[in-house]
């Protein structure tokens, strides 16, 4: 019997397919819902916090009181005592804040900056590359403000104005010139009947920042000053027979003052402050005029040589910036800036803390501000000052060297 022919399937009459498994549906742990709950309370609290604090505003927050209480110490010139005297009770005053500034001389500041057991050092000459290379880290240099140094003499019976230039008072601290009615100094004077006499020479003993201004103008007018002692805060004298060191400026002053026929050197303001007020020089200028220190002349002397400079920036080299030999009509010739130096990385400094770095800038804020400098020259205080306030273009470089002070590697918060 054959088998029975095969029809083709049905698919309407096929059996029926397997129903497809049913989808597993997780349940979520109790544990994961409350985890999601929290991070999304923490945001929402965040945004709260965030609006309410103005983070999400176009507006600038605002800026917090600044510490007080803190005291900054600092020291270096005698020639700026004067002027950070006055400023210091002005400063506690308006801040809060106080400054300790025993003013030790220029080398004794520098020597305790390196050492960072003060907060900042104040002298008269800009640091050279070796001493910059020697600090423990960099330091910025902030011109604080001009000034003039004076040649003191004690010459009785003569009553005008000695007339005296750079080349003959080298070759008088050389020793060349030893007498007071010298052929050079005579020529120089030819109106004034002059001693004979020994000149005794004073300088300080001290390293000193006017002694740097001394010396600065003495090796820009003579060969042989230069090529034999150079200039410096501390250079080495020469032997000359009738020399005398004294310690600070005022003990210059004071030997001048008392013994006759001695020369020395001081800054303007202890000069004119001094009573009785010393016998001080008229300068040649490299114009040929005799020029007697004078704020005004003084400004017109810095003002006429930063006119023939490319200031450095607060982190450069200062070194070479020199305000002796300005060659305007009036120029007084023994001008010079008094330099602050400060970490720029304030947390290597003197005993850092975040609210002293603060109040850090603050000081260098304040120091350089209008109100402060107009006291540099108002000679209308109890003890006169006779400095010059620092061109615009000092204070801008000034101010963009304090807005790059850090503490810990960041930008030192603004305060009020």
């Amino acid at each position: 019997m054959s088998a029975p022919e095969s029809t083709p399937s049905d698919p309407a009459s096929a059996a029926p397919s397997s129903p497809p498994p049913a989808t597993v549906r997780r349940k979520r742990s109790s544990a994961a819902i409350v985890a999601v709950v929290l991070v999304v309370l923490v945001v929402l609290a965040a945004l709260v916090v965030g609006y309410e604090q103005g983070w999400f505003s176009t507006k600038k927050a605002a800026v917090g009181a600044c510490p007080t209480g803190v005291t900054l110490q600092g020291n270096g010139a005698q020639f700026v005592n004067p002027l950070i005297s006055q400023w210091e009770p002005l400063y506690a005053a308006a801040t809060g804040n106080q400054v300790n500034y025993p003013a030790g001389g220029s080398g004794t500041g520098f020597t305790e900056f390196n050492g960072t057991s003060i907060d900042f050092a104040v002298t008269d000459e800009p640091i050279d590359p070796a001493q910059t290379a020697a600090l423990p880290s960099p330091a910025l240099t902030l011109p604080l403000v001009g000034g003039a140094l004076a040649i003191v003499y004690n010459l009785p019976g003569v009553t005008t104005q000695l007339h005296l230039n750079g080349t003959l008072i080298a070759d008088i601290y050389l020793g060349t010139i030893t007498t007071w009615n010298a052929t050079a100094i005579q020529a120089a004077n030819p109106d004034v009947t002059l001693p004979d006499q020994t000149i005794l020479t004073v300088h300080r003993s001290d390293a000193a920042g006017t002694t740097y201004v001394l010396t600065n103008l003495l090796s820009d007018d003579s060969p042989t000053w230069n090529t034999t002692v150079g200039q410096g805060i501390s250079p080495k004298w020469p032997a000359a027979a009738d020399q005398i060191a004294e310690k600070g400026n005022s003990a210059v002053l004071s030997y001048v003052e008392k013994n006759s026929y001695t020369i020395g050197y001081s800054d303007l303001t202890d000069v004119l402050d001094s009573s009785p007020v010393p016998q001080y020089a008229a300068i040649e200028n490299p114009a040929g005029n005799w020029v007697s220190p004078t704020i005004a002349d003084t400004t017109s002397a810095i003002q006429d040589k930063l006119a023939t400079l490319t200031l450095p920036s607060s982190s450069g080299s200062w070194f070479d910036v020199s305000l002796v030999n300005a060659k305007g009509t009036n120029d007084y010739p023994v001008a010079t800036f008094v330099f602050l130096f400060v970490y720029q990385a304030l947390d290597k400094g003197f005993d850092p803390s975040a609210s002293k770095a603060q109040v850090i800038v603050q000081w260098l804020d304040w120091v350089i501000s209008p109100s402060a400098q107009a006291y540099a020259n108002d000679t209308s205080l109890t003890s006169p000052l006779y400095y010059v306030p620092l061109p615009n273009a000092v204070v801008s470089v000034d101010q963009t060297g304090i807005a790059s002070l850090t503490y810990n590697g960041a930008a030192v918060p603004a305060c009020s």
